[in-house]
């Protein structure tokens, strides 16, 4: 039996394409530290719609009273759309109160950076935006 060299080669970039997403994905504990989460609450300063994550940027006081600009980054638009929460829902509460709870970054992660797990915008609704690594927080828990 003969087989033809470009098709061989045509099978094994297909098979090497397919597989390269899911070498280049992270676990939620890789890249940020489940057992510092804290709750955010500053303004909404930015959304950012697109895979694999959705991100969104809330603008914190510190005691200082300077603005430090959080990073956060949530599940995928897709099941953000699943849960409910639209990215319009971002867009109606921009430049409004947010609250978040959020899971920093780990060291070498980037300064300012996290996951969020929960949200909360002006609407007051509660939305459930991340992968939630503290088994023991409920929405009851939240201090927002």
């Amino acid at each position: 039996m003969r087989v033809k060299v470009p098709g061989v080669l045509l099978a094994v970039f297909a098979l090497v394409g397919a597989a390269a997403p899911l070498f280049a994905h992270h676990g939620f504990s890789v890249e940020f530290d489940g057992t510092k989460c804290m709750d955010l609450k500053g303004t909404l300063a930015g959304i950012d719609w697109q895979n694999p994550h959705a991100y969104l940027q809330i603008d914190v006081k510190d005691a200082d009273g300077k603005t430090i600009p959080w990073h956060l980054e949530m599940i995928t638009p897709n099941a953000l759309k699943r849960n409910g929460t639209t990215r319009q829902d971002f867009v109606d509460n921009m430049g409004k109160t947010a609250n978040a709870r959020a899971c920093p970054a780990k060291a070498g992660g980037g300064e300012n950076r996290g996951a969020a797990e929960y949200i909360k915008l002006s609407d007051g609704i509660l939305r459930i935006v991340g992968q939630l690594p503290e088994r023991n927080m409920t929405p009851d828990k939240l201090s927002f």
